[in-house]
């Protein structure tokens, strides 16, 4: 008896899985990613997406080999199915998945950029290809392609693809440029299993919790680079130390890797002593550091989203902003952060400055952000804007 009904049991998940909608993500960029390093978005999508009763399977790029894996995200089991694929500049090609029998056992297909060339294969095979789209500039790695491309491609993509999601309101303005007709703004979520696990301190955070401990911290988070601005980040800093009442408590903290020789700029500043730099922090540390800042600051004059933004006013953390397409997105000047709209090193400046000097702001500010985030930009809510534009077509 009991293993009649063991086996009942089975037949019966077995029709739920067959009755199962199922998505494939698939991010074809030719570069392997380390799920363990990072939080990736796929992965918080596919998990989001699997939570509202969807099968949602993932496709990433390996570069030695092919082979599947379950891995369990926010209680959720999805497949990685690795493939290596034929690199074409910054595109990647996966002819084990441009298959008919593979491809019709899904429902929708979701492919990451519309520059990639999969979207364009996938959606020749598939009828229900979605694009997912976040950069607002050219990314191909010979300019001269884009236009090139834009003319093979944009008109069929327009026809054969559904809707275009966006990550943020300059990539809609991009594409709907390039012809693009049916967009919808849906952001990017923020997954906060990793901040919610239990982790203590390393020692590199504990060292720089303490050199950060009684100093007013101007924190920055992300590469060292010229798209990112931080040389202005560094220029602005010099200039608020000169002006500053409190020239001995404001310091600049800076996290990331320096890609463009960055560091020299520190070297030369007469406040050197008073800028931290940490060249790398594992990703969940930062629910350590966030606290003990009092605003961060991200310049960037290009920045596709700026994870970082959502993770800072998650832990209540003030942010100041260039007009960034992440910022944009995620920040309502003056209501939960701060934006300033041009490059002008006293217009920064003066943000910065009236900022520190009001901590009832400061508090104010943060607690907005993380209404803003909990309430709108959490993977669960973006995952509900994709199914109902399912639902629609």
């Amino acid at each position: 008896m009991t293993l009649r009904i063991k086996y009942i049991h089975e037949i019966f998940l077995e029709e739920i899985d067959k009755n199962m909608k199922k998505v494939l993500i698939v991010r074809s960029g030719p570069y392997q990613v380390n799920p363990e390093g990072y939080n990736l978005q796929e992965l918080g999508l596919a998990s989001a997406i699997s939570q509202q009763g969807y099968q949602c399977d993932v496709m990433y790029y390996h570069k030695t080999k092919n082979y599947d894996q379950l891995y369990e995200k926010n209680g959720e089991q999805i497949k990685i199915f690795w493939r290596r694929g034929i690199r074409l500049f910054r595109s990647g090609i996966y002819p084990q998945i441009l298959r008919e029998k593979f491809l019709n056992q899904y429902d929708k297909i979701i492919i990451s950029e519309y520059s990639q060339i999969m979207a364009v294969l996938l959606s020749r095979i598939h009828s229900n290809v979605y694009i997912y789209n976040g950069p607002y500039y050219n990314l191909f790695k010979i300019p001269i392609i884009e236009p090139i491309y834009d003319f093979l491609f944009v008109e069929m993509l327009n026809k054969r693809t559904k809707t275009v999601f966006c990550k943020t309101e300059k990539a809609e303005c991009y594409l709907k440029n390039k012809g693009f007709n049916d967009c919808k703004v849906v952001g990017v979520g923020l997954d906060i299993e990793k901040f919610e696990q239990e982790e203590e301190p390393t020692e590199d955070t504990i060292e720089l919790l303490r050199r950060m401990e009684n100093k007013q911290n101007i924190l920055y988070v992300g590469s060292l680079s010229k798209r990112k601005n931080t040389a202005q980040l560094i220029r602005i800093f010099n200039i608020l130390k000169s002006k500053s009442g409190k020239k001995n408590e404001l310091q600049l903290v800076l996290i990331g890797k320096d890609e463009d020789n960055i560091v020299e700029k520190i070297n030369y500043s007469r406040f050197k002593d008073d800028i931290i730099y940490q060249p790398y922090l594992k990703n969940s540390q930062l629910q350590f550091i966030y606290p003990s800042s009092q605003l961060l600051v991200l310049p960037s004059v290009q920045e596709i989203f700026g994870m970082v933004l959502l993770e800072a006013m998650y832990f209540k953390l003030p942010v100041v902003s260039s007009a960034s397409a992440g910022g944009e997105t995620l920040i309502q000047d003056g209501i939960n952060g701060k934006i300033v709209n041009d490059f002008n090193d006293e217009h920064w400046v003066d943000c910065i400055e009236n900022l520190l000097n009001n901590p009832l702001e400061l508090k104010r500010l943060g607690e907005c952000a993380h209404k803003r985030i909990t309430e709108q930009f959490m993977w669960s809510s973006i995952a509900r804007k994709i199914i109902e534009t399912f639902d629609e077509r």
